[in-house]
Order: C-alpha cells, then sequence, then structure tokens
C-alpha cells in the first residue's frame, strides 16, 4: 500500500494542487486524521430499517422458469403480503414491481449483471405500503439495464416483449411491469420514472401510468439515478385502480427528502377515487401545440386529436396552448440527466438526507473496471462517455440547466393557470420492432426515438402526468399489427386528482380498445 505522502501528493496532483515542498509534511499529517476518521466511520454499524420477515414472510422465492415467464417480463417471483394488514384498499389485488425497488430477502437484479448477488436487507416504504393495504405483491418485473433505457432490449435476461405483438418494444425502463399488468399475470404495477419510464411502457401497452408530483410519493428503498428526477408511481389496466394504488403509496414518510412543501403526510393523502368524480363539463383543455411535432406518427396523431373531441363532448372546452420551450426540454433534461447519474453511477452523488442503500454501493466494485464496463448496455456506457465529457469539458452547463428546468416549470404554471390541464401524445410513435441483439450502439440508440420528446420535460419541472390509453394505431413497419396509442395528462403540482378526473370521465365515456 502507498505511504501517506504518496497518497497526498497523488491526490494534490489530481486537484492542481502544487503544495510547498516546507509544508508536505504538515499536509501529510492532515491527511493522516482524514484517513483515521474514515476509516473508523466505514467500521460502525449502517443504519437502514429492516422488516420483520417472521410476520411478513418472503414467500416461494425463485427465479421464473422460461414456462411462467413467456414475455420475459418477470425477474423474481415470490409471494409477500400481511396477514395484518390496517386497510384494506388493495384486498384481493395483485401487484409487480419494478426491479429496482427494494423488497429485503428477495435478490435485485437491476436488469444487468454488472452487479450480482445483492439481495436488499430493506423494503421500500411502497412495499409496506401496499403490503399494509391488503395487497399481494406477487414478483418483481425486469427493468432496463441500470434502469436506463426507453426500449425493452437492454436488460440482461433478455428482451422484453410487447403483449400486443412479440418482438416488439413495450418501452422502458419500466419494462418488466408494464408487460405483466398488460398480459393480465398481475393486477396492478409499481413503476419508476427518470424520464418517461412509467408513462411511455404504459403509452405501448395500453396501461394508465402516473408519474406523481415530485416528491408525492417516497422513493425510500429504491435505486436512484439522479434524485431530482426520480418518481415512483402508478402502473394499471384503468384510472380508478390508478387512483386507489395513488392513495396507497403516496405521502411523506419522513426518510425521502425529496418531500417539499404540499406534500401531505400519509394520514392527509387525498381520496383520489373521491377527487376524480364530477366529469369535466365546464373545465377546460389546452392541446400543447409543441407537443405535436413535426414527424409524429400519422396514426397517433389523428387517434389523439379525435381523443380530444371526446372531452367537447363532455362539456370541456378546448384551446390550443404553446410553450415554445418545449420543443427543447429533452435538450435541457438531457443535460440535468447524463451529468447528474454521471456522478450517481461514479458513487459521488452527494447532498442527500435519506435511506442510502450502502450495500448496493459496495456490489459496484468502484472505480470501474475494463470487464465492467464491458457488460454495460450500450445506453450506459453512452451515459459514462457524455458524463465525463460534459463535467471535463462543459461543467457550467449543469447549473445553467437546472435554472432552465425552473424557467420551464414557470412556463407551464403559467399556461395552468388559464387551462385545468395541458394534453400531448405520450409518444410520438407507436411500440417499434425490438433492435436485434448485435444492433450496432447507433442503431440502438436510435430505437429510442419517439419516446422520450413529450414526457422527459415533466421529470425535470415535477409537474404530474398519466399517459392514458386511446385506441389503437398501425404498426409502422406493418399495418396488420395494431398497437396501442396514449394520451399525456398534465396538471399543476398536486393537483392529481384534476387528471384523474379528466382520464376517469374519458375513460368512462369510451371503451378505448373500440375507439
Amino acid at each position: 500500500m502507498a505511504s501517506t505522502r504518496e497518497q497526498l501528493l497523488d491526490v494534490a496532483k489530481r486537484v492542481s494542487f502544487e503544495i510547498p515542498e516546507h509544508e508536505i509534511e504538515e499536509y501529510e499529517a492532515l491527511l493522516s486524521r482524514t484517513k483515521k476518521t474514515l476509516e473508523a466511520v466505514a467500521v460502525m454499524d449502517d443504519y437502514q430499517p429492516t422488516p420483520d420477515l417472521t410476520t411478513t414472510p418472503r414467500l416461494n422465492i425463485h427465479f421464473p422458469d422460461p414456462s411462467e415467464n413467456p414475455l420475459g417480463a418477470w425477474a423474481w417471483r415470490f409471494t409477500l403480503f400481511s396477514p395484518s394488514a390496517s386497510s384494506n384498499l388493495l384486498k384481493n389485488k395483485t401487484l409487480c414491481l419494478k426491479d429496482n425497488i427494494c423488497v429485503a430477502g428477495v435478490p435485485c437484479l437491476l436488469g444487468t449483471n454488472t452487479i450480482t448477488n445483492w439481495t436488499p436487507h430493506t423494503d421500500a416504504t411502497v412495499v409496506s405500503r401496499i403490503i399494509a393495504a391488503a395487497g399481494t405483491i406477487n414478483g418483481k418485473a425486469v427493468c432496463e439495464n441500470l434502469s436506463r433505457g426507453a426500449v425493452s432490449s437492454t436488460a440482461a435476461t433478455g428482451p422484453v416483449h410487447n403483449p400486443y405483438a412479440y418482438g416488439y418494444s413495450v418501452g422502458g425502463s419500466s419494462s418488466g411491469t408494464a408487460a405483466v399488468v398488460a398480459s393480465g399475470a398481475a393486477d396492478m404495477g409499481i413503476g419508476c420514472d427518470q424520464g418517461g419510464s412509467i408513462r411511455i411502457p404504459a403509452a405501448l401497452t395500453g396501461l394508465v401510468g402516473l408519474k406523481p408530483t415530485a416528491g408525492l410519493v417516497p422513493y425510500s428503498g429504491i435505486v436512484s439515478n439522479d434524485a431530482s428526477l426520480d418518481y415512483v408511481g402508478p402502473m394499471t389496466k384503468d384510472v380508478g385502480d390508478c387512483a386507489v394504488l395513488l392513495e396507497v403509496i403516496a405521502g411523506a414518510d419522513g426518510v425521502d427528502d425529496r418531500a417539499g412543501p404540499g406534500v401531505p403526510l400519509p394520514g392527509q393523502v387525498p381520496r383520489y377515487v373521491e377527487l376524480m368524480q364530477g366529469g369535466v363539463k365546464g373545465l377546460k383543455v389546452g392541446v400543447l401545440r409543441e407537443g405535436l411535432p413535426e414527424g409524429i406518427d400519422v396514426g397517433v396523431e389523428g387517434k389523439f386529436r379525435e381523443a380530444v373531441k371526446v372531452f367537447e363532448g363532455l362539456g370541456a372546452s378546448v384551446v390550443e396552448v404553446s410553450v415554445p420551450l418545449h420543443a427543447q426540454a429533452r435538450g435541457v433534461y438531457s443535460v440535468v440527466s447524463k451529468m447528474g447519474n454521471h456522478m450517481g453511477m461514479l458513487g459521488k452523488a452527494t447532498g442527500r438526507r435519506q435511506m442510502m442503500l450502502t450495500d448496493l454501493f459496495e456490489k459496484k466494485g468502484l472505480p470501474y473496471t475494463p470487464g465492467v464496463v464491458d457488460k454495460m448496455s450500450v445506453m450506459s456506457k453512452e451515459g459514462l462517455l457524455s458524463g465525463e465529457f460534459a463535467w471535463q469539458n462543459c461543467a457550467t452547463v449543469y447549473p445553467r440547466a437546472v435554472n432552465i428546468m425552473r424557467k420551464l416549470r414557470d412556463l407551464y404554471d403559467e399556461i395552468l393557470s388559464s387551462v385545468d390541464v395541458i394534453v400531448m401524445p405520450t409518444t410520438l410513435t407507436p411500440a417499434n420492432i425490438l433492435p436485434p441483439a448485435d444492433a450496432t450502439p447507433l442503431a440502438q440508440m436510435e430505437a429510442a426515438q419517439g419516446m422520450t420528446e413529450n414526457t422527459c420535460a415533466f421529470n425535470a419541472t415535477g409537474h404530474p402526468a398519466l399517459a392514458m390509453p386511446i385506441g389503437f394505431v398501425p404498426a409502422k413497419t406493418d399495418e396488420s399489427i395494431k398497437l396501442p396509442a396514449s394520451m399525456q395528462i398534465v396538471g399543476r403540482w398536486h393537483d392529481e386528482g384534476t387528471i384523474l378526473r379528466f382520464a376517469d370521465a374519458w375513460e368512462q365515456a369510451v371503451d378505448w380498445r373500440d375507439f
């Protein structure tokens, strides 16, 4: 092992500190103090809440056999419920979880083989709340490799197939959750959304998927990419189930520091099923001009415009609204995502006051070796390159992008002061054919075109946004194949009730499968 002096001089060189010769001995002494402090804290007991596995046992834990996993959507199977639930909101409901959500005693794959044999010691807050509401969790669903990607082709366990067309994408990164729920293998699902990862898979599989207001649902016990962009929320077959599941999982938990002003405590969470009643007569819908850009799939645009007319038939007024910066939102989001995710991937994310998954950090084996990087997906490799390049060459762009995110929020808020919700297509295209396993890096990245253009902006601004199915459109490469199209409804902060009200009114008026 290198001496303290050798370590000192190496570190000093890395931060461009030319230590005067006569001060080296004193800085060496100071660094020795730091080393002793680090060593002392490193051997202290960790502090993660651990569930009682006797009262809430995890039963029949097993890796799914291909015969029970036809779409490649299940990551791990088990059964978890509480015999002493405190409510019956989810009684007789089965649920699956995206496989970045911790369940104590159940292996977590994270869609990757760069980290192996990680079994969390804690339950995520959403897990505790689901079983307290009498829900039964019957497994973890595949997520994209390290939760990066909007095409269901990157998981180390293999691609996830669309229930409506085998060989087509279900989007990502909550790919498995969408396929499991849409195929009927579970009644409900929980996804996580860092740029559209709930709404995109919901859109491509005919589900309702909600990214809640920033901080409304605790992210405690869930593997994070970048805390400013992380959300967890429901993926369900209909709006009513979405409202019930949101009520179960919402509310500050006293651990997740994402919960800012306006986030209720669990006992104060709104009754979303009640708030969504009453129809939309007299309310106002804003159709976002920039949400229908050049190049949008003709079928998706046509189906969306027909869907908006349903609101008019229900007594709502419809106007066109414009936020020109929306057209550049993906670029702004990309800067924050790539640079923020990069620090997390390197184990350098700081500034958090929440539960840290220290056992996962230890599994990462940082710094990365060439062998580990080689196992990463193209999305993760590109993220490493772009993130490192950005921090080395354009570090001041990150704070600028953070400020522009706030500007974007203010612009949407200005529009939402004159309309009740903003609507646009969720994705610009229906599901695409899965790229082949040997697709080039550029081809794999381009397979996600049309997915995040309308979703990622609201990860940046924090507004609640819901994807809902509005009918079928022909596949781009084969008109005989019909795939779901989706509308995104965006509302004011903490106004999920109004979003659900619009979605429920539409759903009650129209059977989307026949629309």
